[in-house]
């Protein structure tokens, strides 16, 4: 891999390369690019590697090498504290609306820490969700930064990263940021890196995802709530008496409240609504175009507001630029779209809607080409690209990967798939129960509670159960909490997601590994990359049903819909491949060493019985089967005598 990376940046070519866990991508583009010493954007997916290459590996290979590196790192604007907008929230010039004593105290805690912070990144803050309602308070947008007439500019957490970034040879920055800057001339990566030979993007899977997501529009209740709460705010301090700025938020916020109450309610935490006739589906056509025109009056009326008294300050003249842009984006947002464009795929619309409350509008391209060959060319004179990640594809040619982002006719395109140096097939089995319901019948999640809960007392613990959707992730811990408690050896943990973080769970389940006392985490969503339990500290992984995109889901929808349009069939072409993506993604959970030993359980028998089962299995390293129960056993009574 090495080898080929060096090759790419001498021949200014495209290089995509699957490595396989154990491979050491990391040190593969690492090394060619210190020895070349040319300058590069590396760009990951997860701030968690961002982090991990910024203060470990690129200081690491540096050191060993002898060959010094200037690198910085920098994030999206969100990351970082804004000292000016935490100093209005502390003084009540911005009006948060909590009255909560708990919000005094942790904006007292948080400019404790501010002050002493060299670089002002949020991450850094123990305690502070990346939920939590106080972010958005404490730190900037494009929109709300007063740029050069900004009061605290020379103590701007911001514009000194990007300083240190401009001076560097290596900016280690993130897929969000790389594809936000393309929608943003004056933020544009040119504008804020050093001219780089060299691009590489690590966990490249992830782009697609967010090219059809990010680079569309969306807007919903988190901006039109900000924006009431800024104009009740702002607004008598800066400009008292000049307009009517408390009846303003309250017709917003009346108008955010109209829209939710159209919505159907939820008892999960997220739902979706694709758009059909001209509204989100379900709700009546005559009461969204009502919903949809009291916010534009709603903004309109604050933009004018905003307008006649811009001048009077700064932070006014920015609020009242953020407004107006809100409300271009909302006519953009609802406006009908070319003939055609939704019904064939091309574009797709939806609104989310939460459990508590909150609501947004989305629309998109479904093509991520398009959108991330603009983004490449926007990116400046870069010569050479690097793809790498553990799953790019199920061909070799990386087909899934070079022609959803538009690379499979460049005419410098190189592919490369470099399998696991691991012996899987002595380090891992695979068992498919057949004895549990279908994976669509109500019981299936109750009843693989009932079989985990026996193997992972067999192992003490030592289980990751991940599950395809939030729901069954409910359901399968509270049933191993209910066949745990009942059961005669001693209880084990039941970590579940949503219980706590993601780096606290993970810290929990080492420490009940490494102590002895065992823990089984049932997770989902993001627990299916990025997650490396080396040794014994996971010993069973669980995947309770075949990871395939939710059928009700927009963009699903939109993407099938565009295959058709094009000949091909949308469940092969689409579907199928995602799912062999996840199911590589979630089965490279188990092992991470050469000396880790376990046993892959896929709880879905359509592995099996359905004639896609081969192209699924065909996408997993392979691996010694179990046939059934009696083998299980065997198995994990090994696992236990071993360890």
């Amino acid at each position: 891999m090495a080898e080929a990376v060096a090759e790419a940046m001498v021949s200014n070519a495209v290089l995509a390369v699957e490595a396989g866990t154990g491979v050491g991508k990391t040190w593969a583009y690492l090394a060619p690019l210190l020895l070349a010493g040319q300058r590069a954007w590396i760009s990951t997916a997860t701030q968690a590697l961002q982090e991990q290459l910024f203060q470990r590996d690129i200081p690491a290979l540096s050191k060993a090498l002898g060959l010094p590196v200037r690198v910085a790192m920098l994030k999206g604007r969100s990351n970082y504290v804004c000292v000016h907008r935490l100093d209005l929230v502390r003084s009540g010039v911005l009006n948060t609306g909590a009255s909560d004593p708990a919000w005094a105290s942790a904006l007292e805690r948080i400019q404790r820490w501010a002050g002493g912070s060299r670089d002002g990144d949020l991450s850094e803050l123990p305690g502070l969700d990346d939920h939590s309602p106080l972010r958005p308070w404490i730190s900037s947008t494009r929109e709300n930064c007063l740029k050069d007439s900004c009061p605290q500019l020379a103590n701007c957490h911001v514009y000194r990263a990007r300083q240190n970034a401009l001076q560097a040879d290596w900016v280690v920055i993130n897929h969000h940021l790389f594809l936000a800057s393309h929608s943003s001339r004056d933020e544009a990566l040119p504008a804020l890196l050093p001219e780089a030979h060299t691009v590489v993007f690590d966990e490249a899977h992830r782009l697609v995802e967010l090219c059809e997501t990010q680079l569309g529009l969306s807007m919903g209740s988190a901006q039109l709530l900000e924006l009431a709460l800024e104009l009740k705010s702002m607004g008598p301090m800066m400009a008292s008496g000049m307009q009517p700025w408390a009846h303003q938020a309250l017709v917003l916020e009346h108008a955010v409240r109209a829209v939710w109450r159209l919505l159907p309610s939820r008892s999960a935490s997220k739902g979706q609504l694709p758009w059909a006739q001209g509204a989100p589906q379900g709700i009546q056509v005559l009461a969204w175009q009502q919903a949809r025109l009291a916010v534009l009056r709603a903004l309109d009326a604050a933009v004018a507001s905003l307008r006649a008294v811009a001048e009077a300050a700064a932070p006014l003249a920015a609020l009242t630029h953020r407004a107006d842009q809100w409300r271009r984006d909302w006519l953009e947002l609802l406006r009908d779209t070319p003939e055609g464009t939704e019904q064939s795929g091309q574009t797709v619309r939806w609104i989310d809607h939460w459990a508590e409350g909150g609501w947004r509008v989305v629309r998109t391209a479904t093509d991520a080409a398009q959108a991330f060959q603009e983004a490449m060319q926007s990116a400046g004179p870069v010569q050479s690209w690097v793809f790498t990640s553990a799953t790019l594809g199920i061909d070799e040619r990386l087909s899934w990967l070079t022609e959803s982002l538009g690379l499979s006719d460049h005419p410098r395109l190189r592919t490369l798939r470099i399998p696991s140096p691991f012996d899987h097939a002595a380090q891992a089995s695979l068992y498919v129960p057949d004895s549990l319901p279908e994976p669509a019948d109500e019981d299936h999640s109750a009843a693989l509670a009932r079989s985990v809960a026996q193997w992972a007392q067999s192992l003490g613990g030592r289980t990751l159960v991940l599950t395809t959707s939030l729901r069954a992730c409910e359901r399968i811990s509270k049933g191993l909490r209910l066949e745990l408690a009942t059961g005669a050896a001693p209880t084990l943990q039941v970590l579940a997601q949503g219980e706590a973080s993601k780096r606290s769970l993970l810290e929990r389940f080492r420490a009940a590994g490494e102590v002895g006392t065992g823990a089984v985490m049932v997770a989902s969503a993001s627990f299916w990359e990025g997650v490396d339990l080396p040794g014994d500290l996971l010993q069973l992984l669980v995947i309770d049903k075949l990871p395939f995109p939710s059928p009700g889901d927009p963009l699903t929808q939109a993407r099938a819909l565009r295959a058709r349009s094009r000949g091909l069939d949308a469940f092969h072409s689409s579907y199928i491949q995602k799912a062999a993506l996840a199911l590589k993604q979630g089965a490279g959970r188990l092992i991470r060493s050469a000396s880790d030993r376990g046993v892959l359980v896929i709880a879905d028998r359509r592995l099996l019985t359905q004639s896609y089962g081969s192209a699924l299995l065909e996408a997993l390293p392979p691996m010694a089967r179990l046939i059934d129960e009696a083998d299980m056993r065997a198995a994990l009574a090994l696992l236990a005598d071993t360890r």
